[in-house]
This record gives C-alpha cells, structure tokens and sequence, in this order.
C-alpha cells in the first residue's frame, strides 16, 4: 500500500484548515452577533414595556392630583363625576378614573355613581400606591389593574400596557413592583429572575434558551422585564461547521455553493423588501369606502400588497411594519404613491368627486419632503388634492408638534386627514381636539363588538358621541353584517367599508363598480317623458 509523504500530508492538512477555519470564525462570528442582536432585541422590548407604564403613571398621578384635591363630599357629586369625565376624555392609556373608599370604588368616570368592590390590594407600595391586578368590572371574563392613589384611583386593561408588543412565539413581557418584585401587567410566563436583590436595572442574562432583559424605573417603584427565547441559527451553524471540517478542498468549495444558496434564500425581510422595490413586485388594490345613508361608492383606500405568488403571501401588517423598523417605509410609501399616480386619472374620469385614501406611517408625517412626493403625485396624475385623504397612523402623535405641522400643510394643500384605527394606539380625543383633522377611523376591534356582550360593544357609541362634539366625520372599518350597518346608521356614522361592500379589488373592478353606479343614479335621475 502506498504511503503518503509527509509533506502531502502537511498540504492536505492546510488544505482542510484554510477551508475550515474561515467557516468555523464566520459560524462564531454569526453565532455571537445572534446573541448580541437578541439581547439588544430583549432590552428594546423591555424599555418599551417600561415606557408605557410610566406614561400610564403619569396619568394616573395627574388624575389622582385632580381627583384626590375633592373633597370627599364632592367626589361622587355631578361636578366631581364631571372631573373624572373629562380626565377619562384626556387620557390616552386610562380605561377609567374612580373616587375609592376602603375596597369599594363608590363611582366611576364610566358608571357615575354605580359601586364595584375592587377588593384588597394586592401589593401596598413604599410610595403609598396601592395595586389592584385582577380587578373586573362590569364584565367578569375582563381583567383590569386598578392603581389607587389616595382616594383616586385609575383603571387600566391588562393589555394596555403590552398591546404595542408583537406577538413572538415563546416571548413573554410584564411590568412588576420593583420594591417588593410583585408582577403586575404580564403576557406569557414570570422569570423568577425578577425576584433576586441584587439587580439594578438594564440588565440583560442569558438564561437555559432565554435572554432575560430587566430594567428600572427612574420615575416609579416599577420595573419590566422581556424574556425572549433564543433563535436556532447558533445550532445550525455548529451542524454546518461538523460537516464541513472534515471534508475537503472539493467539498468544501461544494459546500460554500450550498451555503450562498442557503444564505440567500435565508436573506432579512429588509433585504427582501428592498429587492422586491427594485424589482417592482408591489401593486395596489382598493376597498371601497361607501356613504352609509345612500349606499353610494365615495371613495376607496390604497392597500400595498406584494406579488409573491399564491402560497407564498407575506401580510401587509407584518412587511410594513418590518419596512417601518428597518427605516424603509419612506421608500415604501414613495413606491405607493407612484402606483397611485397611474391608476387614479382613470377612477375620477368616471366620478370626479372620488377620493383616495392613503396611509401614511410616522416617519411619513415627520418627513420634510412629503409636501413634494405629493405634488409629484398631483402633477403626474393630474387630480386635485381634494381628491385625496391622508390617513396618520396613531404612531405618528406620539411627536404631535410634527404631526400638526404636516397636517395643516396637508389641509392648506386641500387634502384631507384622517386618523386611523381610532382606540388601539397613542391618541386620546384630547389629542383630537389639538389636530386639524377631518376623518375618524373607528377600528374594526370595536365596530365588529357591537351588538354583543363584550366589553369592547359600548366604546364605539362613546367614541362616535365625543368625535361628533369635535365636528369630525367618522368611518367605520371592518363591516360584515347587515346589523353592524344598521347599528352604525343609528349611531348617525356617515360612512364605512368592509367585507359587506367589498374586499380589496384590482382597479378595473372598481372602475366597473364605479360606472354600474353612475348608470344606475342616470336612470334614477333621468326625466320621466310625459
């Protein structure tokens, strides 16, 4: 049998280490740089979490000032309920405001004088806050913490604290007493890490398959915490770096071919939202907005959609809002807006008067340069700005001094505004009252309760009521049924859209739906010959 000489040896052995050791530093490499991104990730989410309960404090405080300088003869009076009433009007992140005595919320901003037993608390702060974590009200399957303050007390959801959060397999978040380690507002699973004394905040630890981030407030007795579970990318690329150390210079170069492939097919949504720009891979379609009392067609929302075959759809919700993240929703909307430049000549051929409503993210609102894509879109397709309703995200009032300028631009311009899926964000109709809008968007979430038992079926009502005291007109979205229609009528809502009039539809169809119109309201019109 022939031997191999040593210096073979030595060239098959640097053959295999400069094939291997390039791949099993990029395999380290990346694996660290994962670890790193997740636990950035964790703490991000965590002061997020953290930043929405101070919010939640501030106001509570503020209302507990108000409610607490009454004296307690006053509190439950028509002028002290009237105080409540309008700290519930102002407050973006309050369900409720109360006047307490003992256990017992003697009345409420919601229910006047009716009482609830909130019961003992379940953790009596240093600050002398007292916390309520499974508080129910009027429905028994809802869950509110109710934070007390001397006699005042303020009501908030469970979910108010966390509904920003995106839903992760596996993430869990909370908000907890840092005092005493108590949780409070929670999704998922409680890591006893919040429990250990020597903790200080801002703190991140890699525990089993979670990064654990916790952080403190400067402001309350309150801490949050983030538990994201690890991704599998480290794992899989320790089995990449078994199979390729041991092969060959022929194998391994097979192996890099396979690995680019993997590595592309495995590119960030960012990446793919950029090439699919280039590539012009998003198109429009339109749903119909309807006037309620006549049932006629008045106008129809721009929705992106991205052609990525039938089985292989990415959500509008979860591309616009990784283009928001990653910085490319200004070149998102651009893309829209050119879209929108081709198609809507030929809508208003057929109804002058049709308008376009189109969705504009914070970073649009906030942008210098819109006023001038927007020209661009006036000039290109030759309509007029009274031809479009640019509907502002909730996002984009959390800078509300940027908003109002680009707002008033947008109306001195002839557009009109609107803000959109009213009661699931930042905005209060206090913050309403400070906009120069037109539109109301009531969300789905709320239209679609109506009717029903849950919790959420009187809000709408009350938030159609206060809008209508600001003298702006409403459109409710999400309308399946006739009975929501009905409700919606009662409730002298002005116009809506849904799946009951029509889901999103290429423009031909609507410029058939358009001229089936306009023959319709021609032969109801026309002169009888006598």
């Amino acid at each position: 049998m022939r031997t191999i000489s040593p210096l073979n040896a030595i060239i098959v052995l640097g053959v295999c280490l400069t094939t291997a050791l390039p791949i099993i530093a990029a395999i380290t490499l990346a694996r660290d740089q994962e670890v790193e991104s997740e636990q950035r990730h964790a703490l991000d989410i965590a002061h997020r979490v953290l930043s929405r309960s101070e919010v939640s404090g501030d106001q509570i405080l503020a209302a507990a000032q108000a409610i607490n300088a009454l004296s307690p003869g006053m509190a439950c009076s028509a002028e002290g309920l009237a105080v409540m009433r309008k700290i519930d009007l102002e407050s973006t992140l309050l369900q409720a405001v109360g006047w307490v005595d003992g256990d017992v919320m003697r009345c409420s901003s919601f229910a006047g004088n009716q009482p609830f037993d909130l019961g003992p608390p379940d953790v009596d702060s240093y600050t002398r806050t007292r916390f309520r974590n499974n508080v129910t009200l009027i429905d028994p399957k809802q869950r509110y913490i109710a934070v007390q303050i001397g006699s005042a007390v303020g009501i908030v959801h469970h979910d108010a604290v966390l509904n920003f959060v995106d839903y992760v397999p596996g993430l869990s978040v909370g908000a907890f007493s840092w005092s005493q380690r108590t949780p409070g507002a929670f999704r998922g699973t409680i890591p006893s890490l919040i429990r250990r004394p020597d903790l200080t905040g801002d703190t991140v630890i890699s525990s089993g398959n979670y990064q654990i981030a916790i952080v403190r407030s400067r402001k309350y007795d309150i801490g949050a915490f983030a538990m994201l579970p690890v991704g599998k990318s480290s794992g899989y690329a320790s089995e990449i770096a078994g199979i390729l150390i041991p092969l060959g210079v022929i194998v391994g170069l097979l192996l890099s071919g396979v690995l680019l492939y993997i590595v592309r097919s495995r590119a960030s949504m960012p990446m793919m939202i950029r090439s699919a720009l280039k590539r012009g891979k998003f198109h429009l379609l339109y749903q119909p907005v309807i006037e309620l009392r006549t049932g006629r067609i008045v106008g129809a929302e721009a929705l992106l959609r991205w052609d990525r075959g039938e089985h292989d759809a990415i959500s509008p919700d979860r591309f616009i809002a990784v283009a928001e993240d990653a910085g490319l929703i200004r070149l998102v909307t651009g893309r829209m807006l050119e879209l929108l430049a081709q198609d809507v000549q030929a809508v208003v051929q057929i109804a002058p008067d049709f308008y376009f409503t189109v969705n504009f993210s914070a970073e649009d609102m906030h942008s210098a340069d819109i006023m001038e894509e927007l020209d661009r879109l006036v000039e290109r397709s030759r309509i007029a700005y009274s031809n479009l309703v640019i509907e502002a995200t909730e996002r984009s009032l959390v800078d509300i001094e940027k908003t109002q300028k680009t707002m008033r631009r947008l109306r001195d311009a002839g557009a009109k505004v609107a803000i959109d899926d009213f009661g699931t964000g930042y905005s209060s109709l206090g913050y309403l009252a400070k906009l120069e809008i037109d539109f109301l968007k009531i969300d789905k979430l709320f239209v679609q309760s109506l009717g029903t038992d849950a919790a959420t079926s009187q809000v709408a009502g009350r938030i159609i009521d206060m809008a209508k005291d600001l003298k702006l007109a409403i459109v409710a979205e999400g309308i399946e049924t006739k009975q929501q229609e009905r409700e919606l009528k009662a409730l002298k809502v002005e116009y809506g859209q849904g799946y009951l009039y029509g889901r999103p539809m290429e423009l031909e169809d609507l410029r058939k739906l358009l001229r089936h119109q306009r023959a319709v309201e021609g032969v109801l019109t026309r002169p009888r010959v006598a």
